[in-house]
């Protein structure tokens, strides 16, 4: 083998590994969702299913909230630290990109989804959650 192949393969090898690593490491759930916080969507005053999410410490609590599918679903959040990733809240399957204002309490209502599991996350992606539509 010569050494130019050699280093090619060795390149390639490399950047497989790295890829693999990278989904693995998208995949992993993160800590705050494996010490989950179970929540469940209460009906409000309106009618609308309604849950109350909290940031704070680097994370969402509840982490893991149970919703009923086909229903709208009012988020309210209320950020008390001022982490730089916590100030915002997304949920792409969703299409949700919520500002959030620390010290206060921001609210959007989610229109109806299917039954499944949509993940939230803060803007880097480091905090993490799920909606579980049922």
């Amino acid at each position: 083998m010569t050494r130019r192949r050699a280093v090619a393969l060795g390149a390639a090898a490399a950047a497989v590994l790295g890829i693999f690593a990278a989904v693995q490491a998208l995949r992993t759930p993160s800590v705050q969702v494996a010490s989950a916080a179970q929540g469940r969507a209460a009906p409000g005053p309106d009618g609308i299913q309604t849950v109350e999410l909290v940031g704070a410490a680097g994370e969402y609590r509840p982490n893991v909230i149970h919703a009923r599918a086909g229903q709208p679903l009012r988020l309210r959040v209320t950020l008390h630290d001022a982490h730089a990733c916590e100030t915002r809240l997304l949920a792409p399957d969703l299409g949700v990109d919520l500002p959030l204002r620390p010290g206060g309490s921001t609210e959007v209502v989610l229109p109806p989804a299917p039954a499944g599991s949509y993940l939230f996350t803060c803007e880097m992606k480091m905090v993490k959650g799920v909606l579980v539509y049922e």
